[in-house]
C-alpha cells in the first residue's frame, strides 16, 4: 500500500491529501495514495537546483550512495533513515507502516506540487519502500530525475518508457522489476503521478 495513493493508505490514521494524481504507495496499506499535511514542514524550494548539465550527463552522474540534493532527491529503498533526515528535515508527519515492523514518514516537499513518502524498517531503520508524488504542473525531466534516483541510478530504457507512456496518458499504470526491485508508476485522479518502489520481499 503507499503512503503517498489516494486510493490507499499505508498509513493509519493519517489525513490524506489528493496529490494530483496521487500515485499508488503501500505504505498505510492503501494502493497507491500519499499521504499529505496540510502545512509543509521546511521550504524545500530553497534548496533545489536548476539543472545546467544536460539530461543525460545527470542520469548518469546524480547517483551516488546517498542523493546529492540535484533536483527532487530520490532516496532508494537500502538507505538508512539519518541520510534521509539529514537531507529533507523534520518530516510533515509520521505513522504506524501497514506492513509489520514498519514506520511511515511523508513529506510534502513542494506544497500541493511534490511529495514524498517512506517505509522504514523499525529494527534496522532502513528504506523498504520509497514513494514520490508529482502534479502535472512538474517538469517531466525533473520526474525522471526522482525515478532515476529511486532506482539508485538504474533506469532503463523500459522503465524510462514506462514513465512517457504513463506521462503521456497512452495507459494509466505501468508496473516493473528490477533486481531486488519492485515497482509502480501510476496516473491517479487529479492527473497526479504517482511512483513507488520498494523491495521485492515485502509484500
Amino acid at each position: 500500500m503507499g503512503i503517498l495513493s489516494i486510493t490507499s493508505c499505508l498509513i493509519a490514521g493519517v489525513t490524506q491529501v489528493s496529490l494530483a494524481s496521487q500515485w499508488g504507495s503501500r505504505l498505510t496499506g492503501e494502493p497507491y495514495s500519499l499521504l499529505v499535511s496540510s502545512s509543509p514542514s521546511t521550504p524545500f524550494l530553497e534548496t533545489i537546483q536548476v539543472f545546467p548539465p544536460p539530461l543525460g550527463e545527470l542520469i548518469e552522474t546524480q547517483c551516488k550512495t546517498v542523493p546529492t540534493g540535484v533536483g527532487i532527491p530520490g532516496f532508494q529503498p537500502g538507505i538508512a533513515k539519518t541520510a534521509v533526515l539529514q537531507m529533507l528535515g523534520t518530516p510533515t508527519g509520521t505513522a504506524q507502516g501497514y506492513w509489520p515492523n514498519t514506520r511511515a514518514v511523508y513529506y510534502e516537499l513542494i506544497p500541493e506540487q511534490v511529495s514524498l513518502g517512506f517505509l522504514f524498517d523499525k529494527n534496522s531503520e532502513r528504506i523498504r519502500q520509497t514513494e514520490a508524488s508529482f502534479t502535472p504542473g512538474v517538469d517531466s525531466q525533473t520526474v525522471l530525475l526522482t525515478l532515476n534516483g529511486m532506482l539508485g541510478c538504474k533506469l532503463n530504457e523500459q522503465i524510462q518508457q514506462g514513465l512517457e507512456q504513463v506521462w503521456q496518458q497512452k495507459t494509466k499504470q505501468f508496473s516493473f522489476r528490477l533486481n531486488y526491485l519492485e515497482g509502480v508508476i501510476e496516473r491517479q485522479k487529479g492527473d497526479r503521478i504517482y511512483i513507488g518502489i520498494w523491495e521485492a520481499d515485502l509484500h
